[in-house]
């Protein structure tokens, strides 16, 4: 079995270059999920935008795979836009 690929492309534009390190692990360390079986690949960019992306080196045909995987997505998108979102309403209020 193949081990998936989830790649988290952190937005860090707007972030103090000396708090980049910090503010990644911490969005990448509440959205990433402990039962995930593969490799994480964290990628700061200068943007607004954060973002997940799976990778999976097999490729699906099978329609409830394929819902599957789009419902996990879909669920850590959602995760990482609410931690995202604490995490600035955090920043403001320091």
């Amino acid at each position: 079995m193949e081990s998936k690929l989830l790649v988290i492309y952190v937005g860090v534009a707007g972030i103090r270059s000396e708090d980049i390190e910090m503010y990644v692990h911490k969005v990448t360390k509440k959205i990433t999920p402990q039962m995930f079986q593969g490799e994480v690949i964290i990628v700061p960019q200068q943007t607004f935008d954060t973002r997940i992306e799976c990778i999976d080196p097999k490729y699906i045909t099978d329609a409830q795979l394929i819902t599957e995987h789009t419902e996990m997505m879909k669920k850590l998108q959602d995760e990482l836009n609410y931690q995202f979102e604490k995490l600035k309403q955090e920043r403001n209020e320091q």
